[in-house]
């Protein structure tokens, strides 16, 4: 299981770079519109300032993924279902959206992120610095996403006993076959958790 999931998050770890959508672009890019006209989901190409989580680039992520629009140009209202961070945002994932006040100012405010979007924070290791992604960036996932999981075969196990080896030893295997694919930017704003591009 932990190749399945090393697998499968690969898409975020390459999301600014070799994970390429159907256009062609990386995952979190600048992509051509088929009106002509171009839509980034790259959080830093759409705000221009820093993408370091906080309740300000949060809520840059969650308005850029509600105006998002497809490849024809359409807005489709899109709402957040995942935050997911690496390990070393979890604390400050959790701060800003299950906190019963804001976490990074001090006016004692509420914090609309707990209740208002109904998003759960994940987080992996397999998108982290140690296993060739980022310790810094983040995505915000929409219910609608154009991520797929093409699952070939499950996860399949089978233990050979020891009267059908030579030194009395058992065998034990397991083995899937699954692709992950970006087949679309849809429902998916990537931020590099960087002061820039």
């Amino acid at each position: 299981r932990v190749s399945q999931d090393a697998n499968a998050f690969k898409i975020f770890r390459g999301a600014f770079t070799t994970t390429l959508t159907a256009d062609g672009v990386a995952l979190c890019g600048n992509h051509a519109l088929l009106n002509g006209a171009f839509y980034s989901n790259n959080l830093y190409d759409i705000t221009g300032a820093t993408t370091v989580l906080s309740s300000v680039s949060l809520n840059a992520a969650i308005t850029s993924l509600a105006v998002q629009p497809d490849q024809t140009g359409v807005v489709l209202g899109q709402q957040p279902q995942v935050l997911l961070v690496p390990p070393a945002l979890i604390k400050l994932a959790l701060e800003l959206s299950d906190s019963a006040l804001a976490g990074d100012v001090s006016t004692n405010a509420i914090n609309v992120f707990r209740s208002a979007y109904g998003y759960r924070v994940y987080s992996t290791p397999y998108i982290s610095a140690a296993t060739g992604g980022s310790d810094t960036a983040w995505f915000l996932v929409a219910r609608n996403h154009g991520v797929k999981r093409i699952v070939r075969q499950g996860i399949e196990t089978f233990l050979r006993p020891w009267g059908y080896s030579n030194n009395r030893t058992y065998l034990y295997q397991a083995n899937f076959r699954e692709e992950v694919v970006a087949v679309d930017y849809v429902g998916v704003v990537g931020a590099k958790g960087s002061a820039t591009a």
